[in-house]
């Protein structure tokens, strides 16, 4: 059977972040006629309250996907972290309440044309709990790992130039993922000089018919060939 791959237009919807926690947008876009963007966090639980630190970071983004963040001393020439001003810095969210975080951007003198880009991360601060009597027990001696909750979404941040990075799409077979067949498609980069990203939604068709579907994929500047797993649906 024919395989096609089409890159269409990118949608923006919330996004379940962890259990009970709400994020909208999926991310932040800054061009030459926006100074600011907002991003929401939403308690949706209506039991307990959450508390996150807010920072703003670099992450790279490798050939399979997955992504590495970078010291702040480290970071490359695409990155947004020195463009950006956010308020707050920490969040409180008492059930059923919803705080909005806002970004600002700063452009200095002498910066050069393309896009930026940073991630603003939502860390979840785990609160101690009290001491009891059998953890004071003498003798005895315990240890706890509790796994820190903490998700990312991108801003990216255009500045005097309006085209998307183009790109070409091959396929390289299907593979096994979680127990079903998944279609490996491979994003390349058309121009290495062009500093802007590759944002879109991912379609695989098979004929007239779509048969997977992948929302918000992006390339960031700095990558040339991402790959990608595609399975079905």
């Amino acid at each position: 059977m024919k395989k096609a791959v089409l890159l269409v237009a990118l949608c923006s919807l919330a996004v379940s972040a962890t259990a009970g926690i709400m994020i909208y947008p999926k991310f932040l876009f800054l061009d030459d006629k926006t100074k600011s963007a907002e991003v929401t966090l939403i308690n949706s639980s209506a039991l307990e309250s959450s508390n996150y630190r807010v920072t703003i970071s670099y992450k790279k983004q490798n050939p399979d996907g997955s992504y590495t963040e970078v010291a702040t001393e480290d970071v490359p020439a695409d990155s947004a972290t020195k463009l950006l001003r956010y308020s707050p810095r920490s969040v409180l969210l008492k059930p059923s309440q919803s705080q909005t975080i806002r970004v600002l951007k700063r452009i200095p003198e002498g910066l050069e044309p393309g896009e930026y880009v940073g991630y603003i991360t939502f860390t979840e601060v785990l609160l101690e709990k009290a001491a009891t009597k059998e953890t004071l027990k003498p003798g005895t001696f315990s240890v706890k790992i509790t796994p820190i909750p903490s998700f990312s979404i991108p801003i990216f941040v255009r500045y005097k130039t309006k085209e998307n990075a183009p790109v070409t799409l091959t396929t390289q077979g299907v593979e096994e993922k979680d127990g079903r067949a998944a279609l490996v498609v491979v994003m390349h980069r058309q121009k290495q000089d062009h500093r802007t990203a590759a944002r879109g939604d991912l379609s695989v068709w098979d004929g007239d018919k779509m048969i997977g579907y992948i929302r918000g994929r992006y390339m960031l500047p700095a990558t040339e060939t991402l790959r990608t797993i595609h399975g079905n649906g």
